[in-house]
């Protein structure tokens, strides 16, 4: 008897250890499934430190912003034109570009070589960037230089030689930039998708190569300087310990005379999207790997979707632990990297998805990537992968505007797109708003799945790989078409 109850207690400890060791394994499975459905609550949103920004017109139209950052020993001054690339000639692409360039070449009674010695005195960092529509000039010095930067800003804006010696140098200078660059595959996808997607509008003159630098004159320079130089399409933005009053004086001071000049400002459209898929390879001889970019137009700047797209955009390829890098690197061992991004003008936007893959894989990895952007259209993401996607967005958010140098672009950035002042301080509230419903409305919008798609690499090497392709063009390196491959149809 006593044996018998002995054999039934140790029945039921083995069935009680056994209950044990079962709820081990399968309660930690139940918490994670109820996280994946339920992200956790977030954690208190980091305080943005975004300086107040202020803006006044001065009497020729020139505007003034400034944003007030205190205990800091440098003063940013930007000087934004809006003008870019989209308004040089047809004829004469890269030429907003090469004017800009040469603003800091020398100006009336001062030498670039003496520019260079001022700068240099005042502790000071002159550097300039063209973008597709606005140009931008960006000062930087210790604070108590700031009647000299103002002074030697004047003197190149207002009274800029452009001597032939130095339009020469600079030609070789970008003559020779353009070219190595246009050896990285990167580069080269990247301008080639331009080319292709702003063909017939002015966007398109970003897709420049080196030999445009051949056919622009002193003449030329001298009259896109005119037209588009002047007061009443730019703004001064300063960032530093200073006042808006304050800076209006010290800027009046030094520019007020600069003419203004009323400017019959052409209407940039909302480029065409592509409607159907497009296949390019462009022969870049000797490139190891197959470079991928492909993307389509979107809506410009100021859109209310931006907020919503670009969650769309980190859930499907904004870090390494998004859809497409997990896709491409991690299952299918395709590529060594894929992200997707979005790049805004004030026309438009581009959708852009790139990667870099092993030739023989080039087929499977665009059609893996437009799989991916399928899935992303035709079924609703998760709320937790939205969540992870704003997570991401609004943590990340301070690094990107919260350092000097950072600040001072964003601000200059809602200038040129004439966006409110107080535009980032309402990110936070902007990217909360965002749910998976309002993510699957916006992609379904667009025309993500009709791309124009780019692969750069050595055609050698790749083109027996892209035959279930029904049709690709071929282009040289420089973008010109040579010849279209369709499928079946010898060359």
């Amino acid at each position: 008897m006593k044996l018998l109850e002995n054999k039934q207690k140790t029945s039921i400890i083995h069935k009680l250890f056994f209950f044990l060791i079962l709820l081990t394994f399968v309660f930690p499975l139940l918490s994670q499934e109820r996280f994946r459905k339920s992200p956790p609550y977030p954690d208190p949103l980091n305080e943005l430190n975004l300086p107040k920004v202020e803006s006044a017109p001065l009497s020729n139209g020139l505007n003034v912003t400034v944003a007030r950052r205190e205990n800091l020993p440098l003063i940013s001054l930007q000087l934004v034109i809006l003008a870019g690339e989209s308004s040089s000639p047809e004829n004469l692409p890269g030429l907003a570009t090469f004017t800009a360039n040469m603003i800091s070449r020398g100006a009336v009674n001062l030498s670039s070589s003496k520019i260079e010695e001022i700068l240099e005195s005042i502790g000071g960092n002159f550097s300039t960037s063209t973008f597709l529509d606005y140009s931008l000039f960006t000062f930087t010095f210790l604070e108590e230089y700031l009647d000299e930067a103002l002074e030697v800003l004047s003197k190149m804006i207002l009274q800029p030689t452009f001597l032939k010696r130095e339009i020469v140098n600079e030609k070789r200078n970008m003559f020779y930039s353009l070219r190595e660059k246009g050896r990285e595959p990167e580069f080269v996808a990247r301008r080639q998708l331009f080319k292709l997607l702003f063909q017939n509008h002015s966007y398109q003159n970003a897709a420049y190569t080196e030999e445009v630098f051949r056919n622009i004159s002193q003449e030329d320079i001298f009259a896109y300087y005119d037209k588009y130089y002047r007061p009443n399409i730019a703004s001064v933005v300063l960032v530093g310990n200073l006042n808006l009053r304050i800076a209006i004086r010290k800027v009046s001071h030094y520019l007020n005379t600069w003419k203004r000049k009323e400017l019959d400002r052409r209407f940039i459209p909302l480029p065409a999207p592509s409607s159907k898929e497009k296949i390019c390879l462009v022969d870049l001889p000797q490139a190891k790997d197959s470079t991928i970019y492909l993307g389509n137009i979107i809506f410009p700047r100021n859109n209310q979707d931006y907020f919503p797209f670009i969650v769309l955009n980190q859930v499907l390829g904004g870090t390494t632990g998004s859809r497409l890098f997990m896709n491409l690197r991690e299952s299918k061992g395709y590529a060594y990297f894929a992200f997707s991004e979005v790049e805004f003008f004030r026309s438009c936007g581009i959708f852009m998805l790139k990667a870099k893959v092993r030739p023989e894989v080039t087929y499977f990895s665009v059609r893996e990537s437009l799989k991916e952007i399928e899935g992303i259209i035709k079924e609703e993401v998760s709320s937790f992968e939205v969540e992870q996607a704003k997570s991401y967005l609004i943590g990340n958010f301070p690094f990107k505007i919260d350092t000097f140098e950072n600040s001072c672009y964003r601000i200059s950035e809602a200038v040129a797109f004439q966006l409110p002042n107080d535009y980032w301080n309402n990110y936070y509230e902007n990217i909360m708003l965002i749910n998976a419903e309002k993510v699957f409305e916006v992609a379904q919008k667009y025309p993500l799945l009709t791309p124009v798609v780019i692969i750069v690499g050595d055609k050698e090497k790749i083109m027996e790989h892209l035959g279930e392709f029904e049709e690709v063009e071929i282009y040289n390196s420089k973008g010109e078409l040579q010849y279209k491959q369709i499928k079946g149809v010898d060359k």
